[in-house]
C-alpha cells in the first residue's frame, strides 16, 4: 500500500530552489552538472544497475511469451494436443488473447502506478503472471489455455507500464538513453531463453505432453524474481516528488546519482527541475482523470508520439518474425520441425545483439535518425523477402532463394531491433511528463496491445489466403510510418525529462528539438523565466546606463520589476488620485489657523464615536517666524546667533569646511508651502526629508573616513538592482493537517495579528476552514493539496488570504523565541534546521499566493485589500523594501477607495476591518518613507479624518487580556508613528524644516525656530510615554540597560522586566528622542571651532562663543538616545519579521551620529564608554538575524552592516579601544 508522507517530510525544507533564485545560479548549476566527470563503473552506478535489473526482468516476461508461443506453434505435440495448425483463425485467437488481456488491464495499470508507486505496479503484474502461468501450464482444454493467456496478458500489462516508467525515472541523465533503451532489449533475453527451452524440450517424447508444458511452467521464474526483487530497490524519485516526499527523493538521487552526496550538482539540478515541473494538482493525483493527456497543444503533440510509437512498434512487421516465424519459414519452403525451432531460437540471439548496439546508439546518433533510417531499411527487407519467397515457393529446388529469404528475415529482425527495440518504451516514457507518464504509458500499452491483437489475429488467415504477398502490406506501411515520424516525432536526445517541456510547448516541436540545447532551456526547466542580465537597460537619471550603475559597473535594472496589475487597478489609481487631492483640499480648508491661535487638538472624528484610547500628541507651538534680527526668548542660542549677526563675513577654520546647512537651498528661503503650515492636523511625512541615514552620511564630518562612502550605492538603486523576485513554478501547496494549520494560525495570531490586529477570530476561523476543507465549499482543503472548492471571485480571494495567513504564520514561527538571545546564538543545529524548514514552508505558501494574486488586484473588497497588505508584510520579512512598498501602496489605494465609497451592504465588522488595514498601511508606509525616497500613497493626507481602531464585533484573540494588549499596542504604534512624522516634517522637511538651515548667515532665523519646536516635540514625546499602559511601561537609562539587559533580552521597568512589546516601543521612543534632539548636535557640529581643548565653546566670526549648559545637555540627550537605541536592541519579533531592513538603517545612522560627535572634544566627553560595545552588539544581532532569516539577504542591509562595522572601527580608533581615566564615570560604568 502507499505510504503517506510523514510530518517531517511535509515540513522538510527544500533549499535547491532558493539556490536557483536567479538565472546565473541556474545556468551555473547546469554547467556544474555537465562539467562533472562521470564514470559508469563506480559503486554508485553498480547499485543503480542492480536496481534497474529488477525492472529489466519485467522486459524478460514479455519477451519470453513472444518467443514461447512462436516456438510452441512449431511443436507437433502442441498442435496435436489442441488440434491446431501453424496458421489459421484458431492460432490467431490464441496469440491475440494475450493482447486482449493487456487491453483489459489498461484502465487499472495507470492508477495503480500513480497511487501506489512503480514498485507496486511491478509487483502486481508479476504476481498476476504467476497466477496466469498456474492456469495455463496444466491446461486440459482449449478454453483453459485461452484463460491462462488472458491472465498472463493482464499481468504483463502492469509490468509493461511500471518497469519502463521506473527505468526512465531512475536512469542517470548522462546515460538515460542507453539505460532506458536496454529495458526493451531485455525482451530478447526472455525470447532467447524461451526459444532454446522450446528447442530443447522438443526432443522430449512423453505422452504427458511435458514437451510443451515445461516451457510454460518456466515462465514463472522471472516473475517470481520480480515479486521478491521489487522490495529491495528504491521507489522512483519522481513519484516520490509527486507525493511531496522531497527528502526521500533527494536521498534516492544522492545514493544512485550523486555518489551519496546530496549537494552533488546532478542531484541539485534534477531536484530543481522536478520541483518546477511536478504539480500537486496534476492528473496523476486523480486515478480517473486522463484529460491531461490531450487538453493542451503540448499534450496533444506528446499523445501523437505515444500512440504512434506504440502502434508502429507492433505493426511494422516485427510481430511476424516473433509469432509467425514458422509460417514465414514455411513460405520459404522450410518445414522441418527441428530446423524451424532451431532457426526460431537463433533469431532472438542475433536480434538481442542488434538491440544492445542500438541502445548505445540512441545517445550517440539520436532517436530520430535511428527510427527513420531503420524503418526505411525494414521496408526494403520486406520487399526483398517478398521476391525471394515467391521464388522459393514456386520452385522448391531454388535453395538460394530460400536461404536468401531466411537471411533477410534475420536481417530484418536485426535492423528492427537496432532501431526500434530500444526506443519503444524509452521514447514513450521520455515524451510524457511525470504527471501523466504512468497513464500515458498505459494508454500506449493499450494502443500497442490493440494493434498487435488485430495484426496477430489477422496474420494467420492472411498467410493462409495470400501467403508471401502479405509482406507487401508492410513494404508500403513502413514508408507511411517514416513520413509520420519525420513530421511529428521530435528529437529527445541530450535533454532531461523536464527540459523536454520546452520542446513540446513550441509551435513546431520537431524544429525546436533539432535546435541545440541552450542556457534558456535550463532556465525554463527550473522555473526561471529569463536572465536578468539580458534585460534591456532602463534609464533612471537621464543617462544610459544611469550614473550609479555605471560607477559600480553593474547593469541598470531600475524599473524592470514592473507591477503586474490589471486594468482595473490602473483605473482605480486614477480615481484615487482625484480623491486624494479632494481630501487634501478639504483638510487644508478645515485646519487653517492664524498666527496666534493654537492648532486644534486632534479629534477622533469617527462617525461611530470610537474611543480616544491613545491620542497622538499635537504640536502646540506653530507661531510664524519672528522678523529678521529678532530673537526668541526661548532660544538657547541667542548669544551665538547675535554674535553671528554681528559678523556676517566671519572667516572659517582653515581645516574644516565652511559651516553650511546639510542641504542648502540655492537662494533665499522660500515661504513654506501651504501644506506645511495649514495641514498640521495631518501627520504627513514628506518623501523628501533630510533625516535619512543617507543624509547623515553626507555630513562633511565623514570626509576624513573615505571607506564609509567607498562603494556606497544609494539605497533605492541598490534595491532596484536586485534580481527580480521570481516564484517557483511548482504549484504544490505544502501538506498541512488540522493540527499543523492550528499551530501556524496560532503563530500568526500571537505575532502578526498582535502587532497589526486586522483579522478577527471569526475571519480566522473561516480562513482555517479554507485550509482544512471544512468551509462548506466542498473542496478538499488547501492544506491537503486540494483546491479548496469554489471558483473565481470572492472564494478565490479567500483562498489567497488563507495561504498568506499560513505564510505569515510560518514566518512568525521562524523568528519565534529570539528576544531572549537576540541573535539566535547558542541554538543547536536542530533548532536552526527547524527555522529553515519553517521558512521554506512559508516561502512555498507565498509562491502559491503570487501565482493567484491577480484575483486580489482586480477585486475591490476588504479581503482583497487584506491580501495586498499581507503580501507587503511577507515582502518585508523577505527584506525586499521596494516590493513591500509597492504592495503597501496598492493596499492603501484600495483602502482610500473603500473608505471614500463604502459598499452599500458593508457590515460594521468590514468597516472596522478596512480602518485597521488603513492604519497598518499608514504605519508601514511611514516607516519606509523615513529611510526611502519614494512617492507617498496619500494615506497620511487624510489620517486625521479616519477614526482610530475601535472594537471588532468579534474578538481578535482568544483571551480578553491579549486582545486588549494588542489593541493598545496598535494604538501606541499609530500615535508614535504620527508623532515621528511630525518630527521629520517640522524639523527636516527639505527647504522648510526648521533644522535644515540653522547657523547660516544667510538664514539666521533657523536657530530661532528649532529650539522651540524641539522643546514642544519632546514634551509630546514624554506625554506619549506617560499614557502607555502598564503592560508596555519601560525605563530609560544606562544603569537600567546594563542590569536588566544582563538578566533578560528586553530590560526591565518599574522594578520588573519589560515585555517584548514594551521593549519594541522603547526602541521607537529612543528613535524619536534622538531625532528630536539631533538639531542641537547638528548645530554644534556645523559651527564648531577647533575645540581642541574641549573648552565648551564654538568659534564664530573669529572669536569664541561659550555654549550654554542647555545646549550641551540637549546634545547629550541626542547622544544618549542614540547609544541607548543601540544597546537596548534585542531580537524583538516585530523587529526581525517586519523591521529588519529599517532597523539596519536606523542603527547605521545612530552609529554615524556617535562617530561624528566623538571627534569633537566638546561632545566627546558627553559619550559614555558603552559606545565601545555598540558595534559588536549590533554585528552580533544582525549576523544572528541573517542566519535565522536565511538567504537571499538584502544588499542594503549588508551595506548598512558594513557602515556599522566601519563606524565601530573608527570609534575604537578615536578612543584607542580603552576608556581614559574619568571617561564616563558619571554613569558609574563598571
Amino acid at each position: 500500500m502507499a505510504t503517506q508522507p510523514t510530518s517531517n517530510e511535509k515540513e522538510q525544507a527544500f533549499d535547491h530552489r532558493d539556490e536557483l533564485h536567479d538565472a546565473d545560479a541556474a545556468v551555473q548549476l547546469a554547467h556544474d552538472a555537465d562539467d562533472t566527470v562521470y564514470s559508469p563503473w563506480t559503486m554508485t552506478m553498480i547499485r543503480l544497475y542492480l536496481a534497474l535489473g529488477v525492472a529489466y526482468l519485467c522486459g524478460c516476461l514479455n519477451g519470453y511469451d513472444g518467443s514461447l508461443m512462436g516456438g510452441l506453434n512449431g511443436m507437433t505435440s502442441y498442435q496435436r494436443y489442441f488440434d491446431m495448425t501453424v496458421a489459421g483463425s484458431s492460432t490467431g485467437l490464441v496469440f491475440a488473447m494475450y493482447n486482449i488481456g493487456s487491453v483489459a488491464a489498461v484502465f487499472f495499470t495507470g492508477p495503480v502506478n500513480d497511487t501506489f508507486g512503480r514498485r507496486w505496479g511491478m509487483f502486481t503484474g508479476s504476481l498476476i503472471v504467476i497466477i496466469g502461468t498456474c492456469v495455463q501450464a496444466p491446461s486440459t482444454s482449449h478454453g483453459q489455455f485461452l484463460a491462462g493467456r488472458f491472465i498472463l496478458g493482464f499481468g504483463v500489462s502492469f509490468c509493461c507500464v511500471s518497469a519502463p516508467t521506473y527505468v526512465s525515472e531512475m536512469a542517470h541523465p548522462k546515460w538515460r538513453g542507453t539505460l532506458t533503451g536496454l529495458y526493451n532489449c531485455t525482451w530478447y533475453i526472455g525470447s532467447i531463453i524461451a526459444s532454446w527451452v522450446v528447442y530443447g524440450c522438443s526432443y522430449i517424447d512423453s505422452p504427458s505432453n511435458t514437451s510443451w508444458r515445461i516451457p510454460v511452467w518456466i515462465q514463472m521464474c522471472t516473475s517470481g524474481l520480480v515479486c521478491l526483487g521489487v522490495w529491495l530497490i528504491p521507489e522512483s524519485p519522481r513519484w516520490l516528488m509527486a507525493q511531496d516526499r522531497h527528502e526521500h527523493a533527494q536521498n534516492v538521487l544522492a545514493k544512485y546519482h550523486g555518489d551519496g552526496q546530496q549537494d552533488h550538482p546532478m542531484v541539485k539540478l534534477q531536484m530543481s527541475e522536478m520541483v518546477a515541473s511536478i504539480r500537486s494538482d496534476a492528473s496523476d493525483k486523480k486515478w480517473w482523470d486522463y484529460h491531461e493527456l490531450w487538453n493542451t497543444h503540448s499534450a496533444r503533440r506528446r499523445l501523437i508520439c505515444v500512440l504512434g510509437m506504440a502502434c508502429f512498434g507492433q505493426i511494422s512487421g516485427n510481430s511476424l518474425s516473433s509469432y509467425y516465424m514458422a509460417a514465414m519459414l514455411q513460405t520459404a519452403g522450410i518445414t522441418d520441425e527441428k530446423k524451424v525451432l532451431a532457426l526460431n531460437a537463433i533469431n532472438p540471439v542475433l536480434c538481442f545483439l542488434g538491440a544492445i548496439l542500438g541502445a548505445r546508439m540512441t545517445d550517440v546518433l539520436g532517436r530520430r535518425p535511428l527510427l527513420l533510417y531503420t524503418t526505411v531499411f525494414c521496408s526494403m527487407c520486406f520487399a526483398i523477402i517478398t521476391g525471394t519467397s515467391k521464388l522459393a515457393t514456386e520452385d522448391p529446388s531454388a535453395t538460394t532463394a530460400a536461404n536468401t529469404t531466411v537471411a533477410f528475415i534475420f536481417i530484418f529482425g536485426i535492423a528492427f531491433s537496432f532501431g526500434w527495440t530500444p526506443m519503444q518504451s524509452m521514447y514513450i516514457a521520455e515524451t510524457l511528463p511525470t504527471s501523466t507518464r504512468a497513464k500515458g504509458t498505459a494508454l500506449g500499452n493499450f494502443a500497442s496491445a490493440a494493434s498487435s491483437t488485430v495484426l496477430q489475429y489477422s496474420s494467420g488467415p492472411a498467410f493462409e489466403k495470400i501467403g508471401y504477398y502479405f509482406y507487401l502490406v508492410f513494404v508500403f506501411w513502413d514508408l507511411i510510418e517514416v513520413a509520420v515520424m519525420y513530421f511529428y516525432f521530435p528529437e529527445t536526445k541530450d535533454r532531461t525529462l523536464e527540459e523536454l517541456e520546452e520542446v513540446f510547448s513550441a509551435k513546431n516541436p520537431v524544429k525546436k528539438s533539432l535546435e541545440k540545447r541552450s542556457a534558456q532551456t535550463v532556465l525554463n526547466a527550473v522555473g526561471v523565466s529569463h536572465d536578468e542580465k539580458l534585460d534591456a537597460e532602463i534609464r533612471c537619471d537621464g543617462n544610459n546606463p544611469c550614473t550609479t550603475c555605471k560607477a559600480n559597473d553593474t547593469h541598470c535594472t531600475y524599473g524592470s520589476e514592473a507591477n503586474s496589475r490589471g486594468k482595473s487597478d490602473l483605473i482605480l489609481e486614477g480615481v484615487l488620485r482625484v480623491e486624494k487631492y479632494l481630501q487634501e483640499l478639504s483638510a487644508n480648508l478645515a485646519t487653517t489657523t492664524t498666527a496666534t491661535s493654537p492648532v486644534p487638538v486632534f479629534r477622533n472624528g469617527g462617525a461611530n464615536g470610537h474611543h480616544n484610547s491613545i491620542i497622538s500628541p499635537i504640536l502646540q507651538s506653530t507661531s510664524p517666524r519672528p522678523p529678521r534680527g529678532s530673537f526668541s526668548s526661548h532660544s538657547p542660542l541667542t548669544t551665538a546667533t547675535h554674535h553671528a549677526h554681528a559678523h556676517p563675513h566671519h572667516p572659517h577654520h582653515p581645516h574644516r569646511r565652511p559651516p553650511s546647512p546639510i542641504t542648502s537651498p540655492s537662494g533665499p528661503p522660500a515661504p513654506p508651502p501651504v501644506s506645511s503650515t495649514l495641514n498640521l492636523e495631518n501627520a504627513v511625512l514628506d518623501s523628501m526629508h533630510t533625516s535619512t541615514t543617507e543624509s547623515v552620511l553626507q555630513w562633511p564630518h565623514f570626509d576624513v573616513f573615505p571607506s564609509l562612502r567607498q562603494n556606497y550605492t544609494t539605497i533605492f538603486h541598490l534595491e532596484a538592482s536586485r534580481p527580480a523576485f521570481r516564484t517557483r513554478q511548482m504549484s504544490m501547496c505544502p501538506y498541512a493537517g488540522p493540527q499543523e494549520v492550528d499551530s501556524v494560525f496560532d503563530g500568526f495570531e500571537h505575532g502578526v495579528n498582535f502587532w497589526y490586529p486586522t483579522v478577527s477570530r471569526g475571519q480566522l476561523k473561516a480562513l482555517r476552514g479554507v485550509m482544512v476543507g471544512d468551509d462548506g465549499s466542498g473542496g478538499e482543503g488547501l492544506g491537503r493539496g486540494g483546491g479548496g472548492g469554489g471558483g473565481e471571485g470572492e472564494g478565490e480571494v479567500q483562498r489567497c488570504l488563507a495561504l498568506l495567513t499560513m505564510a505569515l504564520g510560518c514566518a512568525s514561527q521562524v523568528i519565534g523565541g529570539l528576544v531572549e538571545g537576540g541573535g539566535g546564538e547558542g541554538e543547536g543545529e536542530a533548532e536552526m534546521e527547524r527555522r529553515r524548514a519553517r521558512r521554506e514552508v512559508g516561502d512555498r505558501y507565498f509562491d502559491c499566493v503570487m501565482r493567484m494574486l491577480h484575483v486580489a488586484h482586480t477585486d475591490v473588497s476588504p479581503a482583497a485589500t487584506h491580501c495586498l497588505l499581507f503580501v507587503a508584510l511577507y515582502f518585508a520579512f523577505l527584506r525586499r523594501p521596494l516590493q513591500a512598498w509597492e504592495y503597501i501602496n496598492a493596499a492603501a489605494a484600495k483602502c482610500l477607495l473603500l473608505l471614500s465609497y463604502p459598499p452599500s451592504a458593508e457590515s460594521h465588522e468590514e468597516t472596522e476591518r478596512i480602518r485597521r488595514i488603513f492604519w497598518s498601511c499608514y504605519i508601514l508606509e511611514s516607516d519606509y518613507l523615513a529611510e526611502l525616497s519614494v512617492p507617498v500613497s496619500g494615506v497620511g493626507r487624510i489620517e486625521s479624518s479616519i477614526p482610530l481602531p475601535g472594537v471588532y464585533p468579534f474578538s481578535t484573540h482568544q483571551s480578553q487580556q491579549e486582545e486588549e494588549q494588542s489593541s493598545l499596542y496598535f494604538l501606541a504604534c499609530i500615535s508614535m508613528r504620527r508623532l515621528l512624522n511630525r518630527v521629520h516634517q517640522l524639523l527636516y522637511a527639505r527647504d522648510t524644516g526648521s533644522a535644515c538651515n540653522f547657523a547660516s548667515s544667510s538664514h539666521p532665523s533657523d536657530d530661532v525656530r528649532f529650539p522651540v519646536v524641539v522643546a514642544e516635540l519632546d514634551h509630546q514625546l514624554e506625554e506619549w510615554r506617560d499614557v502607555l499602559p502598564a503592560a508596555f511601561a519601560f525605563d530609560v537609562g544606562f544603569d537600567h540597560e546594563r542590569t536588566a539587559g544582563k538578566r533578560h533580552g528586553g530590560g526591565g521597568g518599574g522594578g520588573g522586566v519589560v515585555s517584548e512589546h514594551g521593549g519594541f516601543l522603547r526602541q521607537r521612543y529612543l528613535t524619536c528622542r534622538s531625532v528630536i534632539y539631533r538639531p542641537y548636535l547638528m548645530w554644534m557640529l556645523s559651527g564648531a571651532g577647533d575645540g581642541g581643548n574641549g573648552a565648551g565653546g564654538i568659534g564664530i566670526g573669529g572669536g569664541r562663543v561659550p555654549v550654554s549648559e542647555e545646549v550641551l545637555r540637549n546634545c547629550k540627550a541626542c547622544l544618549d538616545a542614540c547609544l541607548l537605541h543601540i544597546l537596548n536592541l534585542r531580537g524583538f519579533a516585530h523587529t526581525v519579521l517586519v523591521d529588519t531592513w529599517i532597523c539596519s538603517l536606523s542603527m547605521a545612522a545612530a552609529m554615524l551620529v556617535l562617530l561624528a560627535a566623538c571627534r569633537m572634544p566638546a561632545l566627546r566627553g558627553l559619550i559614555g564608554p558603552e559606545v565601545l560595545l555598540a558595534g559588536d552588539h549590533l554585528m552580533h544581532l544582525f549576523e544572528g538575524w541573517q542566519r535565522v532569516s536565511g538567504d537571499p539577504s538584502s544588499p542594503s542591509v549588508d551595506q548598512s552592516v558594513r557602515v556599522i562595522r566601519e563606524s565601530a572601527r573608527f570609534i575604537g580608533e578615536v578612543y584607542g579601544r580603552e576608556p581614559r581615566p574619568g571617561f564616563g564615570t558619571s554613569r558609574g560604568f563598571e
